[in-house]
C-alpha cells in the first residue's frame, strides 16, 4: 500500500519536498579524479628521476623494479636509494619494499596516498 501511495504522490507532484532535500545534499568531488599506477624497471638514474617526477608532479603511485640496478649498476642503485630516502624525508612520500627474493621491487606513493601494512 505504501508503494502505491508513494507512486501517487510522485505522479501528483506532492513528493517535491523530499526531492529538493535530496538535491541539496553536498556533492563530494575528489581532488585527483583518478590515479595511474606506473609500473617500471629502473635501468639508470634518468629512470629514477622520471619515477620521482611521476610521484611529486603527477601524484601517481609507482611500482619500481630496482633489480637491474642492483645487478648491473650498484652505484646507480646507491644513488636511487639516496634519492628515495631524501624524497621520503622532504616530501613525505611513502615507500615499501614489496619483494626482495632476487628482485628489489618497491612501491612509492605521494603523501596523499597512504600505504597500510598488514601482517
Amino acid at each position: 500500500m505504501k508503494d502505491v501511495m508513494d507512486f501517487v504522490k510522485k505522479n501528483l507532484g506532492l513528493d517535491e519536498d523530499e526531492e529538493q532535500k535530496e538535491e541539496q545534499e553536498p556533492i563530494i568531488v575528489p581532488e585527483h579524479s583518478f590515479y595511474e599506477i606506473v609500473l617500471m624497471k629502473a635501468k639508470n638514474s634518468e629512470d629514477i628521476d622520471y619515477a620521482i617526477a611521476q610521484i611529486t608532479e603527477e601524484k601517481n603511485p609507482i611500482i619500481l623494479d630496482l633489480s637491474y640496478l642492483e645487478n648491473e649498476s650498484p652505484d646507480d642503485l646507491r644513488i636511487a636509494g639516496e634519492k628515495l630516502k631524501a624524497l621520503r624525508k622532504e616530501k613525505g612520500v611513502e615507500a615499501i619494499l614489496l619483494c626482495q627474493n632476487g628482485k628489489n621491487i618497491v612501491i612509492i606513493t605521494p603523501p596523499e596516498i597512504k600505504l597500510i601494512r598488514k601482517d
